[in-house]
């Protein structure tokens, strides 16, 4: 088969930049993107990390020194914890992310410790 014939499309031969990724595609994804972050800013959530990288260097380390000193909580601690995540606005429900520390709470919640030392907004009571 012919190169020339195999670029056509519906039987047009491409004009223009050529993309693998269709233009409904992208015009798809960014309106379900834009869809989400304007359901999180209605409910006053917040939708990007506001943590640099410095402060979230040192909630690793304070965290990790946490785990090493006192292991993990047992399941229903933890289930509190992310029950408190989950209602807080500095919880952002597509990464399942803090935006005030930038910790990934999936995993932050299970470390045992001091729960001020655990969450920067100190909502956690155990």
């Amino acid at each position: 088969m012919d190169i020339r014939e195999e670029l056509k499309s519906a039987g047009v031969y491409p004009s223009g930049p050529v993309s693998a990724w269709p233009q409904e595609r992208n015009r798809d994804l960014h309106a379900a993107v834009s869809n989400r972050v304007d359901k999180e800013l209605a409910k006053g959530r917040a939708t990007k990390v506001k943590a640099g990288a410095g402060k979230m260097v040192g909630g690793l380390l304070k965290t990790a020194g946490q785990a090493m000193r006192h292991g993990k909580v047992s399941e229903v601690i933890r289930n509190e914890r992310y029950e408190t995540c989950k209602a807080c606005p500095a919880f952002i429900e597509g990464s399942k992310r803090c935006s005030e520390c930038g910790c990934f709470m999936e995993a932050k919640t299970w470390v045992g410790g001091d729960p001020n030392m655990l969450c920067p907004l100190k909502k956690w009571e155990r």
